[in-house]
């Protein structure tokens, strides 16, 4: 690493050391705020300490992109202040060669962010939520309905994949009536299915309905794991699993979005991130050159905001149109490229 990289990725680092900092500080206080307002009388402050503290890599993670565009903003303008960018581009250094420094010094952010929302950020969300509902509402387990082989189901599980319930309604044919209902409360998984034990099951026929209560034993295709994601929010599940969720869903034709979305939205962390940092860099050089340190972290701020609010207009826009979910990230990536020529334009 040269001078001139070392020099970049110190007043980077630092920038978003600080920055990082106080939006800890800020969203732990605000979380802390929150939990504390739950009338539950076994929820103690510590309970809601380590909730909000647990919470948090999910909560640094959504602020990521902006925490990135004021880090550059505030690093870069720290150097232009101090004429010690103009130096560097009297040595010789582009604005190109800066900004590829620049993205060296954040490629550990860039790499991070997918690592993290593999391995970290999930479990540390889990954790957080399981740890609330069990402290609050006794952790009650969750109700969802699916579909498979053209059955209907209603499964009653826990995050750890544990079914508490399993209700299979089966239709004729022609999809207007109902065939047969299983119903158990005790489910076991089996190698290549489920057990039903104390199962009751309604036959429908034309003239008689007819009940039976067995141990029975069910072919299906779900499993513990499949339970476990999709009997939890999307946003507390890894990358690996919003992927396998959202294949599931498609194949039996249920509504993916949340999921699809959501793994998108992470997938593109990274190309999100270089997109805003070439935006923050922008406003050391050209007409933005002589703003002070101060009006460059406002104008970061400014143009992280107009970035979430488009995203977050995209996002159903992209559905309604029926269009794949990755544009609801690509498209909103249209407004900072189109800022860049004029934020580099000299006076």
């Amino acid at each position: 690493m040269n001078r001139s990289t070392w020099l970049i990725a110190r007043a980077l680092w630092l920038a978003l050391l600080v920055v990082v900092l106080v939006f800890f500080g800020l969203n732990f206080v605000f979380r802390v705020l929150d939990e504390i307002k739950g009338p539950h009388s076994q929820y103690l402050f510590t309970d809601a300490l380590l909730v909000s503290l647990t919470g948090m890599p999910r909560r640094l993670y959504l602020d990521l992109p902006l925490m990135v565009l004021i880090a550059v903003a505030a690093g870069l303008g720290g150097l232009a202040q101090s004429s010690e960018l103009t130096a560097l581009r009297a040595a010789g250094l582009s604005v190109g060669r800066i900004f590829t420094k620049a993205l060296l010094a954040l490629s550990p952010v860039l790499v991070g962010a997918l690592v993290v929302a593999e391995v970290g950020m999930p479990q540390a969300e889990q954790f957080s939520q399981a740890y609330r509902d069990s402290k609050t509402t006794g952790t009650p387990p969750s109700v969802i309905w699916t579909r498979e082989d053209g059955q209907f189901l209603k499964l009653t599980g826990r995050p750890s994949g544990e079914l508490a319930n399993w209700v299979s309604v089966e239709l004729y044919e022609d999809r207007n009536e109902i065939r047969t209902v299983i119903e158990a409360n005790t489910v076991q998984w089996m190698p290549e299915g489920i057990q039903l034990t104390d199962a009751t099951s309604l036959m429908f026929g034309s003239e008689r309905i007819v009940s039976e209560t067995a141990t029975l034993e069910a072919p299906t295709a779900l499993d513990a794991e499949q339970v476990r994601w999709l009997v939890q929010t999307p946003e507390a599940l890894a990358l690996s699993d919003l992927w396998a969720a959202s294949e599931f869903l498609s194949n039996e034709g249920l509504n993916a979005r949340a999921h699809s979305q959501l793994f998108w939205q992470r997938m593109l962390l990274p190309v999100t991130l270089v997109v805003l940092a070439m935006l923050a860099s922008a406003t050391a050089f050209g007409s933005l050159r002589s703003l002070s340190l101060s009006s460059r972290v406002f104008l970061a701020v400014l143009l992280g905001l107009v970035f979430k609010y488009a995203m977050d207009m995209a996002s159903p826009a992209v559905f309604l149109a029926g269009w794949h979910p990755a544009f609801a990230i690509v498209l909103p990536l249209v407004i900072p490229l189109a800022l860049m020529p004029r934020l580099l334009r000299a006076r």
